[in-house]
């Protein structure tokens, strides 16, 4: 028990957020932190069954020394009356050690009540330590998948926001990558616009032309008939 009370005291004390920083492996080394934090848990939680046990043997023990003590005093007191002072001596001295059994008796259960307490406040700080390092541990390994360039694997959200994220991304990249075009891109499209224009004229133009060249074929024909 004293060796597992250092260790948990040691983890109790330790600073998660200076060790991530320290490791090579954050995401690593908070899970083998959390891991070593339920060993004690779990260690610790066996103990206070042990304690458990050992504080209700005492109380059985105990009941047995009162009723023992109870019955030495009814017996020294019969065997006065029955002028066997040697007797009541010896039932009083039965009676004494059964005194000073309950005494013991007490102090052990009240040592296995102490014991108790610093077993369940220790595991208490362990629980929030657990959390504290499993969240930490939740984060970094999300921080290294998104570091890494992988996407999120959880739920139908977590897959729509990674899918949004990586349009978000493409665009991103599409408009970095056309930021130094589009003055070039003006121009061309500047030039494709007169050319346009140009061609529309020339249409014009023939069709002028043409109106103008069938308007007397038209009235010829109209004399003829």
């Amino acid at each position: 028990m004293f060796r597992v009370a250092i260790q948990i005291k040691e983890l109790i004390s330790s600073n998660v957020t200076s060790a991530v920083e320290a490791a090579s492996n954050p995401a690593k080394m908070l899970t083998m932190l959390q891991r070593e934090i339920e060993e004690s848990i779990i260690s610790l939680t066996g103990e206070r069954t042990r304690v458990t046990q050992a504080k209700r043997r005492f109380e059985a023990s105990l009941t047995q020394q009162e009723l023992k003590e109870a019955d030495w005093a009814d017996k020294a007191k019969t065997a006065m009356e029955h002028g066997r002072e040697d007797l009541a001596r010896q039932a009083l001295l039965a009676r004494e050690e059964c005194r000073q059994a309950i005494t013991q008796l007490k102090a052990d259960i009240a040592g296995a009540d102490a014991n108790l307490a610093e077993i369940d406040g220790a595991v208490r700080e362990l629980e929030a330590k657990r959390e504290e390092t499993r969240m930490q541990a939740k984060a970094q390994m999300a921080a290294d998948h998104v570091a890494s360039g992988g996407s999120t694997v959880g739920g139908g959200s977590s897959r729509a926001e990674a899918h949004l994220n990586r349009i978000a991304t493409l665009e991103q990249r599409a408009q970095f990558a056309t930021e130094d075009e589009i003055p070039a891109r003006t121009s061309a499209s500047v030039d494709r616009e007169i050319d346009e224009m140009r061609r529309a004229s020339a249409i014009e133009a023939e069709l002028a032309a043409l109106k103008a060249t069938s308007a007397p074929a038209k009235k010829a024909s109209g004399k003829k008939s």
